[in-house]
């Protein structure tokens, strides 16, 4: 997901990249204890009627999915923020705070879109300037990339430094 942030107290604009989450933290608990409770009930059905190794399996299985879903929202959580300013283009990313920051002269910045060699593998959205470069969005789907790359493409080019008031 893509959202535009336009701040009228700092001169420039912004966009927030996230992916998309099916569930949220606490839906995502909910259905895991459900989940669990189902397994742990007839794994302990089988284990009263003598299936001992029934009982093991079953709390490896839960354990599993457990680990799973954590690392799935563990990787949801992140968020990538792209602040253009009159002089300026800062890259922050990191799930809660900033955990990465990298800032680029708006000047020189150039946005690029890389395509795979191979037709099924996805492109690469990258912000590039002076030999340094950042990866933005790969957790988009193509049409999200490219749009994004239109968006920064525009927002850069735009030159508020030039514009009349």
């Amino acid at each position: 997901m893509v959202y535009f942030l336009e701040n009228p107290d700092l001169a420039g604009s912004g966009y927030v990249v996230m992916p998309n989450q099916a569930m949220s933290w606490r839906a995502l608990l909910l259905a895991y204890l459900g989940i669990a409770t189902v397994s742990l009930s007839i794994g302990l059905c089988f284990y009263v009627k003598g299936l001992t190794l029934i009982l093991p399996f079953c709390g490896v299985e839960i354990l599993a999915l457990g680990a799973a879903l954590y690392v799935c929202a563990r990787r949801g959580g992140v968020r990538q923020v792209i602040l253009i300013n009159d002089d300026r283009v800062v890259v922050e990313s990191g799930r809660q705070e900033p955990e990465n920051r990298v800032v680029f002269s708006r000047s020189w910045v150039k946005v690029i879109l890389e395509r795979s060699w191979n037709c099924w593998y996805p492109s690469r959205l990258l912000l590039r300037s002076h030999g340094r470069q950042v990866e933005i969005g790969m957790f988009l789907n193509e049409q999200e990339r490219q749009g994004l790359a239109l968006e920064l493409g525009r927002a850069l080019m735009n030159n508020p430094a030039s514009a009349t008031v």
